[in-house]
């Protein structure tokens, strides 16, 4: 409910209506920097980065330090986890497997799992779609994770612990809504079973490679953003074992703009038939808000259908946004964890300002 009234005073009846005085003539470079330094001087986060495509041309926007120790600024080519936005990967290649394989995302899942943990009939609802659209019953995160690590939470929760968990477990009925890491984990697992390649392999072969996300050639290690838990405590980069599928990713703000226009306007036959799949609503939440698979979508009237996601780790919150076929696209970065409301505000501000220029 929160995100919601959030994304209505963002998006709704007062898109013209700005935090400061301005003028329509106002730069689009300028609106976004003041919004930029304005949020790292109130909130003494870290750093602050946001990358924009609009009209075919990427733009950059900091403040602050990608890495304090370091005292590292943010460019284009800075590395950061981007957090849930993960799911949006997935969701992607899983729908990309499925359709090379001709089983349809409606499918039941029951049957391309282990033989074990087919014995449980309480799994027998749960289809491919449900797991990408948080509809599968499953909880957001399995009952035998066992920390060992405070800042690597799921590190040592392996591809047997969660067959572990899937042979015993009792989801909630299938069809409602329950935002679930644990679905986006089996997801990723489901497509390296059915294909026979790994998840990083399938990543790189129906979306790294095709859409030529190293743009400036290899990333460079040294050009690494440094995560806070909180202003005093580093984080470290997560290692999710089998949950990858569901927040693993690091990419740089130009990588995650070439995908966010790959997404809205695919060049390929290939990642339109994907595409046209994983953006089109396959659950309605309520008037405004409905779920592809992997995206959020927002419509409201007389404004574009807003795809977005967001993303969170122990050391960042991330935000990213598109409107189809009219390269607007939006990724913000926030080094810093649980900043996603301040992440969120930020993003849907950018894009709704980019809409305006239209």
């Amino acid at each position: 409910m929160k995100i919601l009234k959030l994304i209505l005073g963002l998006l709704g009846s007062t898109i013209f209506t700005y935090s400061f005085a301005q003028t329509t003539k106002e730069s689009l470079s300028l609106f976004i920097q003041y919004n930029v330094d304005s949020i790292y001087k109130k909130e003494n986060v870290p750093g602050i980065f946001v990358g924009v495509l609009n009209n075919n041309e990427k733009h950059y926007y900091t403040a602050g330090l990608a890495n304090k120790n370091t005292k590292l600024s943010f460019d284009e080519a800075t590395v950061f986890e981007i957090g849930s936005i993960t799911k949006t990967f997935t969701a992607y290649v899983l729908t990309a497997v499925l359709i090379e394989n001709k089983i349809a995302e409606s499918d039941l899942i029951l049957k391309y799992l282990p033989d074990s943990v087919q014995q449980n009939e309480k799994l027998k609802d749960i289809s491919f779609v449900s797991l990408m659209n948080h509809t599968s019953g499953l909880p957001r995160l399995p009952n035998n994770i066992k920390v060992k690590s405070f800042l690597q939470p799921y590190e040592n929760y392996t591809v047997l612990d969660l067959y572990t968990y899937l042979k015993t477990c009792s989801p909630k009925p299938v069809g409602n809504s329950d935002y679930s890491n644990l679905g986006a984990g089996l997801a990723g697992v489901l497509a390296a079973r059915i294909s026979g390649k790994t998840y990083e392999q399938l990543i790189d072969e129906h979306i790294f490679k095709p859409f030529k996300m190293k743009a400036n050639g290899n990333v460079d290690p040294n050009n690494k953003s440094l995560g806070f838990y909180n202003p005093q405590k580093e984080a470290e980069y997560w290692n999710m074992n089998v949950l990858a599928p569901a927040g693993v990713l690091q990419y740089t703000g130009s990588q995650m703009l070439t995908y966010l226009e790959k997404i809205a306007s695919p060049d390929t036959e290939k990642s339109s038939t994907v595409v046209n799949k994983i953006l089109t609503p396959s659950i309605n939440l309520n008037e405004v808000q409905s779920v592809g698979l992997g995206w959020q979508i927002i419509n409201l009237k007389d404004l574009p259908t807003i795809y977005w996601h967001n993303g969170g780790t122990y050391g960042f919150s991330t935000f990213c946004a598109f409107t189809k076929d009219k390269s607007r696209a939006v990724i913000v970065v926030i080094n810093q964890f649980s900043k996603n409301a301040l992440a969120d505000g930020l993003g849907f501000k950018v894009l709704k300002k980019l809409i305006g220029e239209e």
